[in-house]
């Protein structure tokens, strides 16, 4: 809210780089993916991946209203006075939700993550924290579940950034293109709950098999665009990407839950959205420079379908099923595994 109020006042291009790039994503960083996610893993355990894909639904929800309404806003009173009132709108929902949300139970964890961590950081937040991160750094399936993270956010992102450019570039219309990018985003809202419901009966791999082959059909399309391509084949485009796009923000609390529920798991996810985040720039950038390079985006399109593909294996090497899962039947658990669930 403060964040959004500082770009209004902006006097310069690089008070608007401190404000929007570190303020603000700071605020994002504090009241957005992270701590929904705890909240919602601790607060549901039964039909936690329905309720994670719900919330993960109001980001589509969100872009198809307060786009509109920023343009709007923009047009009627300029983009100062744009910015002071997404602030105040963003302070009118957050500060109530946060004070009035859902009461957070602490999870009983049967062992500690990392032998001795509470005595010795007490006193010490950012050495408590870091020994947490250490501790599950130790276990094979943090790396896969973060190289997970990493390599499917990666040509998500790409996509979403830079398909609008590749569209305009095989000369569609902008109003075409405009209304491409809407289907994505309305098409992520339900696709985001049926994700979050079948991670509640399927094995994850399967859920994450189903979603990465939905965008990988839906990158190979784009790849294929031209300009004589018909508004069919955009469209087609759209809903694959659209249900592709979903996975990756839902099952991601989901998938790190499953291995690392616990009193903890805040600090552990908090960790693994620093790969999370850190894949989809990284994506961003290259696809860029490649575009760039070969004045096209094929090269970049090709390596996000290898990229997704890896993803998904390291997922299927990470081994979730193995893992116990509240409400349902025992499984045999990953060796050295905590879950939290007694």
């Amino acid at each position: 809210m403060l964040a959004l109020a500082a770009n209004s006042l902006a006097p310069t291009l690089g008070w608007l780089y401190a404000s929007h790039g570190i303020l603000v994503a700071s605020g994002m960083a504090a009241s957005g993916y992270v701590p929904v996610s705890v909240l919602l893993t601790r607060s549901f355990r039964r039909h936690c991946g329905l309720a994670i894909g719900t919330a993960s639904a109001g980001v589509g929800i969100g872009i198809l209203a307060i786009v509109p309404l920023a343009q709007f806003l923009i047009a009627r009173l300029g983009w100062r006075m744009a910015y002071g009132a997404l602030g105040c709108l963003a302070g009118g929902v957050i500060l109530p939700v946060a004070w009035l949300g859902l009461p957070c139970q602490p999870f009983a964890c049967p062992k500690p993550l990392a032998r001795g961590v509470e005595q010795r950081g007490r006193g010490d937040p950012f050495g408590r924290t870091l020994r947490i991160l250490l501790g599950a750094a130790n276990r094979r399936e943090f790396w896969l579940v973060a190289a997970t993270f990493t390599l499917i956010n990666s040509p998500i992102q790409l996509m979403l950034t830079h398909h609008v450019a590749h569209m305009v570039e095989a000369e569609h219309a902008g109003m075409l293109v405009a209304g491409i990018v809407a289907i994505v985003g309305f098409v992520s809202v339900p696709g985001k709950i049926l994700w979050g419901y079948l991670s509640d009966r399927w094995w994850l791999e399967t859920v994450y098999a189903a979603g990465v082959s939905c965008l990988v059909a839906s990158i190979a399309i784009l790849m294929s665009t031209t300009p004589g391509s018909s508004g069919w084949t955009l469209y087609a485009y759209a809903i694959l990407m659209g249900l592709g796009y979903a996975v990756s923000p839902t099952l991601t609390p989901i998938l790190g839950a499953r291995f690392f529920a616990g009193p903890h798991f805040g600090a552990i996810l908090g960790g693994l959205s620093v790969f999370y985040q850190t894949g989809g720039a990284v994506g961003v950038w290259l696809a860029g420079y490649s575009h760039d390079l070969t004045g096209n985006y094929q090269t970049a399109f090709a390596a996000s379908i290898l990229c997704a593909f890896a993803g998904l294996t390291c997922a299927w090497f990470a081994g979730p099923r193995r893992v116990r899962v509240p409400g349902g039947a025992p499984r045999p658990q990953a060796s050295g595994v905590v879950t939290g669930e007694q």
